[in-house]
């Protein structure tokens, strides 16, 4: 019994060493591994790092009133070009030959988009300037086949740099919806090279080839369009090859932005004026060289922009690429809108120095006023007590003033004989605005200029209107610089019937709708409503009343009177509005203008070349405000044609189809 309890205690004894042992093998491994192979674990974990792939937000879209799709944001397979650290020259244009077989894109296409220093030009690489840093990545091809991803993907490790992503592209209605109050996108890298104000140091919103606004809606409500970039986190090894994705942060698309536009009013007026303008050209001589009009109609009540037509026009899709030197070429006079900026006259077919010189010849599109203006001509003169409601004064055609030397004259010297306020704008009587303007000058001296400002500027001219697009122009007040120039007795008569200022379709179309609303302002309106991506209403935009110019219901009564008698027999847009079924209170304008060219003279002492302006040519420009029905204005519209003689057989023309496209639509309560 003792020896088998000994044996017991030797065989635990045994089992005690064995697992000691064990012990003291574990710890020593354990050690080993601190103590010989932790630098290696060590060097590991130091050698991983975070990589973010950012997401772009996909754009907002842009509709019409009623909900039609003018602008919309869609993923699209792209093919893009990052370059990479170890490529040269060969490693280039081997890229170069392949893809152009893949992308059936030409040598010389890719190497501009890739912009790696290098051009293909007759046969040959060439090298260039690089324009933009070697880190940004270059969009190749938009809208690949799947032939075209399947095939890059396939040759891929004989592809360096290039990459298939998948990318929001803006797409624009094919149909041409009022393109340049619409406006365009473009990378953000561009925004910033050309400095645009409005992405001054917000660069930490957007990626570089970001697309976001350039021009109109697309840029003047940018903050509701863009959304909100999302990434991905990802844990990468020394090699960039992804460990895991540590954290995600989802993309906020952006809102939706609803126009005031109809675009069947918008396209019924673009179609109006395209059909209008070439038999213009071929009936009325001075109006032969005519290319563009403009025109914007706004509803009385709220200051919403059913229409804006800045023409020609020209398709925003070629955005989407961007379009090459070529296609910009083609463009370029189109892009500005005429209606609110100073658009180019359109000199296509014509090229290079050939167009420039023969841009010189031609107004733009924001020209003298004209009679149009005649109507606060005439409210000045009876609020400034100069003339009375009651008042007759014979109108000889002719009007002498100042000494008697200077004379102002009506169209081809016609006496109107006794004619009252409301039959001088029937007539359009100069002579009758010049009798006001220099009785003006007279009692008032050297504050003439500012109390006819102020009037001015109380129906919106001079300054800006508040419509919510970018870079609006304010007009042209040259009455102010004659004034300055000559004394307040020229500048006072020259500007009393509409020769001293310049202003905008969309300040007329204002001036039109102020003098519906009796003196108050609103401000024009091209946002109806703002909505989230799932479409919960975000914020909407109520009437603005902008200033008021309250003068005596017999004043507005006068010039009412008047610019309804415009539309009838005796009247200067008689045939225009001929056969309307309700009353249209309307004025036609002719504005003159001189066009100076620049030549080349030789000064003949210093034998240096300087440039010399001279007097081309003497041009007219047709010019219209309307506002109707009389009874009840429901809408207002103001017209200029360039270069289209008598207003009231071009602008009128193109107001009346304004009149009969928004009843076809929308219709005239009656």
């Amino acid at each position: 019994m003792k020896e088998a309890k000994n044996d017991r205690l030797k065989r635990l004894q045994i089992v005690y060493i064995v697992v000691f042992l064990m012990f003291v093998a574990i710890i020593f491994r354990l050690a080993q591994i601190q103590i010989q192979q932790g630098s290696v674990y060590a060097n590991e974990l130091a050698n991983r790092s975070y990589k973010k792939d950012y997401i772009s937000a996909m754009r907002g879209n842009i509709y019409d009133r009623n909900g039609y799709v003018i602008a919309e944001s869609r993923p699209s397979h792209l093919a893009v070009f990052r370059e990479q650290e170890v490529m040269g020259k060969k490693a280039y244009f081997d890229l170069v030959e392949k893809l152009e077989k893949i992308l059936k894109l030409d040598k010389a296409t890719l190497l501009k988009k890739m912009d790696v220093g290098y051009a293909y030009e007759k046969g040959n690489y060439v090298g260039v300037a690089r324009q933009l840093p070697r880190y940004l990545e270059k969009e190749l091809k938009v809208d690949l086949t799947e032939k075209e991803i399947a095939v890059l993907g396939e040759h891929r490790g004989e592809l360096p740099g290039i990459e298939v992503v998948t990318k929001p592209i803006r797409k624009y209605d094919p149909k041409q919806i009022a393109v340049q109050a619409v406006g365009y996108v473009r990378p953000y890298h561009i925004a910033e090279n050309v400095k645009l104000a409005s992405y001054k140091d917000e660069s930490k919103l957007y990626l570089p080839n970001q697309l976001v606004g350039l021009d109109g809606i697309e840029l003047s409500y940018e903050k509701e369009l863009r959304g909100s970039n999302g990434y991905r986190m990802y844990e990468v090894a020394a090699d960039q090859t992804v460990v895991k994705q540590v954290e995600e942060v989802p993309s906020i698309p952006g809102n939706h932005v609803y126009l005031t536009i109809d675009q069947r009013v918008q396209l019924g007026i673009r179609d109006s004026i395209r059909e209008f303008l070439p038999k213009m050209r071929a009936t009325i001589p001075e109006a032969r060289a005519a290319k563009g009009a403009y025109v914007v109609a706004v509803e009385v009540k709220t200051g919403k922009v059913v229409a804006m037509v800045s023409y020609p026009e020209y398709d925003p899709n070629v955005w989407i690429e961007g379009p090459d030197q070529k296609m910009y070429d083609e463009i370029k006079l189109v892009v500005t809108n005429g209606t609110i900026r100073e658009a180019p006259y359109d000199t296509r077919p014509l090229k290079g120095e050939a167009a420039i010189q023969e841009g010189y010849k031609h107004p733009g599109s924001i020209v003298p006023s004209g009679s149009v203006l005649k109507p606060i001509t005439v409210l000045l003169g009876l609020q400034e007590g100069i003339i009375s409601p009651a008042d007759r004064w014979n109108d000889a055609g002719v009007y002498h003033y100042g000494r008697g030397t200077d004379r102002i004259k009506n169209d081809s010297s016609k006496a109107h004989g006794m004619i009252t306020p409301a039959i001088s704008l029937q007539k359009s009587s100069n002579t009758y605005m010049a009798r006001i303007g220099e009785e003006l000058s007279r009692r008032k001296g050297k504050e003439s200029a500012a109390i006819l400002q102020s009037y001015y500027h109380a129906f919106g001219l001079g300054v800006q209107t508040g419509v919510d697009l970018p870079n609006e122009n304010k007009g042209k007040e040259d009455y102010l610089v004659m004034n300055e120039n000559y004394g307040p007795l020229a500048s006072m008569v020259q500007a009393s019937f509409g020769q001293q200022v310049r202003a905008t379709t969309m300040q007329l179309a204002q001036f039109a709708a102020t003098l519906a609303n009796k003196g108050v302002r609103l401000q024009p309106q091209m946002v109806d409503k703002i909505t989230d991506p799932e479409g919960k209403l975000v914020k909407t935009y109520t009437p603005k009343t902008m200033s008021t110019f309250p003068h005596p219901d017999k004043y507005w009564d006068i010039l009412e009177q008047g610019m309804v008698m415009v539309t009838k027999p005796g009247g200067t847009a008689v045939r225009a509005y001929e056969g309307m079924p309700f009353q249209v209170a309307a004025k036609t304008g002719t504005s003159e203008q001189d066009i100076y060219v620049p030549t080349t003279v030789t000064d003949e002492k210093t034998g240096q070349k300087k440039t010399k302006w001279k007097m081309h040519a003497r041009i007219t420009n047709g010019v219209s405000i309307s506002y109707a029905p009389v009874d009840d204005p429901v809408l207002a519209v103001a017209v200029i044609v360039p270069e289209g003689g008598y207003g009231g057989r071009s602008a009128a023309i193109i107001s009346r189809s304004v009149y009969d496209v928004y009843d076809k639509h929308i219709g005239f309560k009656r």
